[in-house]
């Protein structure tokens, strides 16, 4: 008997990625629940001109919700986020 390519188990699990952007380039993320900080270093680690001092919001409806950096979160695919310099009001 052999066993299908279905049965990967916990191992095929966590190679699972979804795409979401961040400032509008293609990131791929884990399919798990990430923190605001990892978006940001996996963003940074696929190419995208941030730093992980920026503040990160994600896309509800027709406004953009802060992520904090400890701030756990279960991304969907297709989901945007933004991540911009901070207000330097010196």
């Amino acid at each position: 008997m052999t066993t299908s390519s279905t049965d990967a188990g916990p191992v095929g699990a966590a190679h699972r990625t979804i795409r979401v952007t961040v400032n509008n380039q293609p990131v791929d993320l884990p399919d798990r629940e990430v923190t605001g900080l990892e978006v940001k270093e996996d963003a940074i680690g696929q190419g995208v001109q941030i730093q992980l001092n920026f503040p990160l919001s994600v896309k509800h409806g027709d406004r953009y919700v802060p992520v904090g950096d400890d701030e756990a979160i279960r991304p969907h695919e297709g989901e945007k986020f933004l991540a911009v310099a901070p207000d330097d009001n010196s």
